[in-house]
């Protein structure tokens, strides 16, 4: 009934939009005077979507973007946070080595060495490679973007469904920095800081910190330890040179995290374990996770006004876990170990031209050399699959090791033809080369036995074009096509066979219609999109049930996927002390053929593809008032994500609740002090939100975090 309601609601909302753009386009005398109020209201918000440092009003593609002040103001911990108040972004999946990352309905995860990731993960510019690098920690973070639909020309490397943009703050002159400490319940122990340190005007360093404690939110009967906890820190270091029109910018970061999961999920239906957050297991369920980078960027400014830049960088990703398959205290099943190592090298030279008011272009090359070795051992108990089978403990080992090289060149432009028509386009040429060696071993018969050492490439074409018309300095109307490439691979996995693990390369034609205006003398943003995007050979990772009873990992490619939808984005400045926001995404995305999905003669036309919810919804306030002797800060938001499906077969056992949730914030700001409380989930809802069958078909599901509350206390120095 609920769903019924809100689907009525945004009924209405979309039926009057027309009116509400037309309203817009009709204001040109106040427009004419909002970007100067926009600024005194600071309201500008600079991107670097396209390379270069611009207004995201006049950006021709959907961002969303989430400042230093909102990440600290949402309490952002991690990306996967960002999913409730950012339309069509979903974080989903019960593995935290391998979270599915989706926008507009289009979802996946680097689940094995041989499938790469859909959204592309960036910090300061490079590419962090795979999903366990990819749930970011948010540590003195400046400004999130996060760029929906295809990204092929500018960040390239199967941006497919869109990219994540993270840039971190930057050394400057002075002496300042913070330090923040958090209590909370289930034990929550939190602190992190930031230190700058400025030697002159031209050398700058700066060092950040953070470390969380916390206790488990599910408790497990068998042993009496409590999983997913968390045990984590983060730690960045920056240093910054300026000589001449040359800007060295050099950073190195790492981040490991450990602590016991629940892997899949707990099982459902568990007579030993029947509440939610209870388990009765005798696995530990170990994950550590680590990942680090260095990388430096050089910036020279010539006399015209261009900037050449050189971005060399180096990462690594790491973890190892282990689960346990039958879900009971008693060892039948799990695995002993899913591990991956991965490293890569990254160098992208670009130019960017000056911008003369007519023209002005990106110019660009790019190169990466990367290795993945993957892989895992899992085992059961013989006659866990068949009763007559002796009483041994029978495994499976598989291992790979894939190594690819990309190289590319792009082109990025804007044209103007008068102060209100704008045509921007371009292209990027990727060339990509991937071996794989693989190996499996089995003795259990659910799986297979063989090597596979093998080869491909690709070579892919990717342009981009929109006409954009400025109706005032604050309002505009664009039209975007853009294509987009993923390339092929292997599932290297348990599989049952080696022969069909290959899949071929996926490509998607976008096409997209938005509105970005600045009303009302700058106090209300509001941002529109609308989307339509067609996947051809659409790469769909699955658990595909055995004949044997057992579940495999399948990894295909379906024939056609559409995905269409809009998106809207709405900040209004009510009040000096006031700040009312709005962002919902509708998607419905579906297959338009995926022949032999389920298997021989079981085709999913006309299925929904994982982890593509139909509406998510954010609507809050934040307040700022003045006291005289502090100020007090509030917010509140409710969050609305709508149910969805973990595997396409569209069976019920898969399906995901909707989730809603609603997050309190309170507190004063003595200036140099701030002390708040707050309170996640603020009605302790329960819902699982992730469903799924482990290898013995066993259903199990994932639940949502449980009401949590703290107090945190922040002090600034310095500056």
């Amino acid at each position: 009934m609920q769903n019924r309601r809100l689907k009525g609601q945004i009924l209405r909302f979309s039926s009057v939009f027309p009116f509400v753009a037309g309203a817009m386009l009709s204001q040109p005398a106040l427009a004419q005077e909002a970007e100067e109020d926009a600024e005194s209201a600071g309201n500008v918000i600079i991107v670097t979507a396209q390379k270069r440092a611009q207004d995201v009003q006049d950006v021709p593609l959907a961002i969303s973007v989430t400042t230093g002040e909102d990440l600290e103001r949402l309490q952002v911990q991690n990306i996967d946070n960002l999913q409730y108040s950012t339309p069509s972004l979903v974080v989903a999946g019960a593995d935290p080595t391998r979270k599915s990352f989706g926008i507009r309905g289009i979802s996946d995860r680097s689940r094995n060495a041989g499938f790469d990731n859909r959204i592309g993960v960036y910090v300061d510019g490079v590419w962090v490679g795979r999903s366990a690098a990819s749930n970011q920690g948010v540590l003195d973070v400046a400004s999130i973007e996060i760029l929906r639909g295809p990204q092929g020309t500018l960040f390239g490397k199967n941006t497919v469904a869109g990219a994540i943009n993270i840039i971190t703050e930057r050394p400057e002159d002075g002496y300042f920095g913070y330090v923040e400490g958090e209590l909370g319940n289930y034990d929550l122990q939190r602190i992190r800081g930031t230190l700058n340190l400025g030697f002159s005007d031209a050398a700058a360093a700066r060092v950040s910190g953070a470390y969380t404690k916390r206790d488990g939110f599910t408790q497990n009967i068998s042993n009496g330890l409590d999983y997913d906890n968390r045990d984590e820190y983060n730690l960045r270091g920056q240093l910054q040179f300026e000589t001449g029109s040359t800007t060295i910018y050099i950073a190195g970061d790492t981040s490991s995290y450990d602590f016991r999961a629940t892997a899949g999920g707990e099982r459902i239906g568990d007579p030993l374990a029947p509440a939610d957050r209870v388990i009765a297991i005798d696995d530990e369920q170990n994950v550590a996770i680590e990942y680090s980078g260095i990388s430096a960027q050089i910036d020279h400014e010539f006399g015209n006004g261009g900037t050449l830049t050189s971005i060399s960088a180096y990462r690594t990703s790491d973890f190892f876990a282990s689960s346990d398959e039958d879900y009971s205290p008693v060892t039948l099943a799990g695995t002993s170990r899913v591990e991956e190592d991965t490293k890569h090298f990254s160098q992208e030279i670009r130019y960017a031209s000056p911008d003369n008011g007519t023209f002005d272009y990106v110019l660009g090359l790019f190169y990466l050399d990367q290795e993945i070795d993957g892989g895992g051992s899992a085992f059961v108990f013989a006659r866990a699959i068949n009763p007559a089978a002796p009483p041994v403990f029978v495994n499976v080992d598989q291992d790979a090791i894939v190594s690819s090289q990309t190289f590319a060149a792009f082109a990025h432009a804007n044209y103007r033809f008068s102060e209100q028509l704008q045509l921007t386009f371009g292209a990027r040429l990727t060339h990509e080369e991937k071996d794989i060696d693989f190996t499996i071993s089995d003795t259990s018969g659910l799986f297979t036995n063989g090597t596979l050492v093998d080869d491909r490439s690709a070579t892919d074409f990717s342009p981009t074009v929109s006409l954009n018309y400025f109706a005032s300095d604050d309002v505009m109307i664009y039209g975007r096509y853009a294509r987009g490439f993923k390339s092929g691979g292997w599932n290297a996995d348990f599989v049952p066979s080696i022969s069909d693990i290959e899949f071929e390369d996926e490509s998607v034609d976008a096409f997209e219609i938005g509105l970005k205006s600045l009303l009302f003398d700058g106090r209300l943003r509001f941002n529109a999109a609308a989307y339509l995007s067609k996947h051809s050979d659409f790469q769909v990772f699955s658990f595909r049930q055995l004949s044997n009873g057992g579940t495999a990992l399948s990894a295909t490619n379906a024939g056609e996927l559409t995905s269409k939808g809009f998106e809207i984005e709405a900040d209004l400045d009510a009040a000096d002390w006031l700040d009312i926001f709005v962002n919902y995404g509708f998607n419905d995305a579906t297959f338009d053929s995926f022949a032999n999905g389920g298997g021989p003669g079981v085709d999913f036309d006309g299925n929904r593809p994982s982890e593509a919810p139909k509406h998510n919804l954010n609507i809050g306030f934040a307040t700022n008032f003045d006291l005289g002797f502090a100020s007090l800060i509030a917010q509140a938001d409710y969050n609305y994500r709508d149910s969805f499906f973990s595997n396409p077969n569209n069976d019920p056992v898969n399906l995901n609740a909707a989730l809603e949730t609603v997050n309190l914030r309170a507190g004063l700001d003595f200036g140099n002090v701030t002390v708040f409380g707050w309170m996640r989930n603020a009605f302790d809802t329960t819902e699982q939100i992730f469903n799924s069958r482990s290898f013995l078909g066993i259903p199990r599901a994932q639940f949502n975090d449980p009401q949590t509350y703290g107090v945190t206390v922040k002090v600034e120095f310095g500056k």
